[in-house]
Order: structure tokens, then C-alpha cells, then sequence
């Protein structure tokens, strides 16, 4: 069976508001049983809500500044967590079940391009 090769321009991505609590725009171009590709954009100052993925995740800046820290699964806000700046065009893995939360350093936009594979959430 042949596969088909789609390009999908930004224009086309599925536009989705991210987050219960903290929200950022998410642009999701692939989601499927493989995986799930997507840009997502946090205003200055902004973060994330903090999320456990399914799948091993991988985070690339595209604009801005990160930073990505590692929370324990049943932490809701510590004082001190493990925590890594992420610059423009550097590449973050997060492993599968683990549970992360993204922050915007900087005052400007933070975009960042993602890959979760398999499962975009871990199910519960």
C-alpha cells in the first residue's frame, strides 16, 4: 500500500487554546497513533501548564528562551525544582511519564516546535 507524503502549511495546522490553568497557543500539524508534531507559543513572563507525556517528548526553541523544569508526579508547587534554560535552535528530551512544566524567560514570545511519540498524555 502506497503512504502519502502531505505538506501542511502553518496556515492549515489545527489551532488549539493548551492548558487548563495556564494557557498557551498550540499549532498541532500531526496527531495520530505514531505520533504528534505541533509549534507551541508562550506570551512573555507566561508558562505552561505542567504535563506527564505518554510518549518521549522532544523540544525544540524555535524563538526565545526556555526553560524546562522536571517536577515530581505528585508536586503542585515546589520550591525548588531540577531545572534547564533551553536557548533559541537547542533541543530538550523529556522521557516518557515524566512529569515537565515549560516557562517563557523572556518578555518577547517563546515558540518552541514538539514531538511526542506515541501518546500525547499519559492516560491516567
Amino acid at each position: 500500500k502506497q503512504k502519502l507524503h502531505i505538506h501542511i502549511p502553518p496556515e492549515k495546522s489545527l489551532k488549539l487554546i493548551h492548558g487548563k490553568d495556564h494557557h498557551s497557543r498550540m499549532d498541532l500539524f500531526i496527531s495520530n497513533e505514531n505520533c504528534h508534531v505541533g509549534i507551541n507559543t508562550i506570551p512573555g513572563g507566561k508558562f505552561a501548564d505542567a504535563e506527564i507525556n505518554g510518549g518521549d517528548k522532544c523540544i525544540l526553541v524555535l524563538e526565545g528562551k526556555a526553560q524546562v523544569r522536571i517536577l515530581e508526579k505528585d508536586e503542585k508547587d515546589a520550591v525548588s525544582t531540577p531545572a534547564w534554560e533551553v536557548n533559541k535552535n537547542e533541543v530538550f528530551f523529556v522521557p516518557e511519564g515524566i512529569r515537565h512544566q515549560v516557562f517563557n524567560l523572556g518578555k518577547g514570545t517563546l515558540r518552541y516546535l514538539f514531538t511526542v511519540a506515541p501518546d500525547l498524555y499519559q492516560k491516567e
